[in-house]
């Protein structure tokens, strides 16, 4: 494998995926852009890709190959993404094992219309294993946090995973020592979280501002004894 672990490389994901050998990472843990459109949530990157379901397919496809166990990737239906989403989860619902809901306990308000997107989706795909099962004992497959709110990020990143949300699936469905790969690095959250909890990471991220940002919390973090 010619990347390290506990490392984040600046680098498109599919490409850096060409770099990973087979069952080379334990878990996939990702949250991809929302394809919005109008493009509001991330100052360094453009969100309106026109091939967003066959790029996401190919992404979901590279991190099957790459986990030895699961991959759990994060994914909300939008007013301009859902289409894209469903059909995901047609395409791989033989991989797919559990679904656990996120909830927001604050959601923003609809736009055109009174029924608010209070929830994501979190895949749980796998060509190895049959079912997943808690590290604690029984578990819901439904799970709530607020919406996450950085103003330290809020004009570069407005769309930073809840470090909540990222602590729930590591924390009850990986184990310590295990190697976690975030296609989608972002700000940095799956690290942050992983090496709180003594698991290695590693992470791909297309922005080289975004990148930045995501090293130094992963240095500022170290110098703290806990960061959330």
């Amino acid at each position: 494998m010619s990347y390290k672990e506990n490392n984040i490389y600046n680098v498109d994901c599919l490409e850096g995926f060409k770099k990973l050998e087979d069952n080379s990472v334990d878990h996939v843990f990702t949250s991809p852009p929302y394809n919005r459109i109008r493009n509001d949530k991330y100052k360094f990157y453009n969100d309106t890709r026109v091939d967003y379901k066959d790029f996401l397919s190919e992404v979901i496809t590279q991190s099957m190959r790459v986990a030895k166990k699961y991959v759990f990737f994060n994914i909300q239906k939008t007013l301009f993404n859902k289409k894209d989403v469903f059909e995901l989860i047609g395409e791989f619902s033989e991989q797919i094992i559990e679904i656990i809901i996120w909830n927001k306990t604050n959601p923003r308000p609809a736009n055109g219309c009174n029924i608010t997107n209070a929830y994501e989706f979190i895949l749980i795909l796998s060509n190895k294993e049959e079912f997943i099962t808690s590290n604690n004992g029984y578990l819901k497959n439904t799970f709530e946090t607020s919406v996450f709110s950085n103003p330290d990020y809020a004009d570069i990143h407005n769309a930073i995973m809840h470090p909540k949300a990222a602590q729930y699936i590591i924390t009850n469905f990986t184990k310590e020592n295990e190697l976690i790969l975030d296609p989608f690095s972002g700000m940095g959250t799956t690290a942050l979280i992983s090496m709180d909890h003594n698991r290695k990471y590693m992470g791909f991220e297309l922005s080289e501002i975004y990148w930045n940002e995501s090293i130094k919390r992963l240095e500022y973090f170290k110098s703290q004894i806990r960061m959330f």
